[in-house]
C-alpha cells in the first residue's frame, strides 16, 4: 500500500486543471533535455555547463513551478540529486556489460582450441 500522505504532489481530492498540467508538462520536458544532455557529456567525458542548466537558475522556471504548483526549490534539488546520480556513476566507470562475460565457459584459466577429452570425433580427424 502506497502512503499518499508522504507524497506531496498526490492528493485524492485534486480537481483536474488542465492549464496545471500543461506546465507541468513543459517542466517535464526541460528536466527530460537537461537530463538527457549531462548524461551524454558524462558519457563522454565533457563535464560542462549547458544552456538547459542555466534555465533552472532564472526566474522562469520558478514561474513555471509556481505554475505547476510545485515548489521550485524541491524541483531544484532533486533534479540536481538525479544529475549527480548520473555524474557518479560515470566517474566509476559503470558499464553496460556484465565483466563475467565468457569466464565461466572455461573451466581452467587456459585457452585453447583443443579438447581435453582423449576421444572426441576432432580427434580421429588429427
Amino acid at each position: 500500500m502506497v502512503n499518499l500522505e508522504r507524497l506531496k504532489t498526490a492528493s485524492l481530492y485534486e480537481k483536474k486543471d488542465p492549464i496545471r498540467d500543461l506546465w507541468r508538462n513543459v517542466l517535464i520536458v526541460g528536466i527530460e533535455d537537461l537530463i538527457k544532455k549531462k548524461n551524454l557529456q558524462y558519457k563522454y567525458g565533457r563535464k560542462s555547463y549547458c544552456l538547459e542548466e542555466m534555465w533552472f537558475h532564472h526566474e522562469d522556471f520558478k514561474l513555471i513551478c509556481e505554475f505547476a504548483q510545485f515548489e521550485h526549490a524541491i524541483v531544484k534539488k532533486k533534479v540536481f540529486k538525479a544529475i549527480e546520480k548520473i555524474k557518479e556513476k560515470y566517474e566509476k566507470g559503470e558499464k553496460s556489460m556484465s565483466e563475467m562475460s565468457g569466464q565461466w565457459v572455461h573451466k581452467n584459466q587456459e585457452v585453447s582450441g583443443r579438447s581435453k577429452r582423449r576421444y572426441s570425433a576432432m580427434s580421429l580427424v588429427q
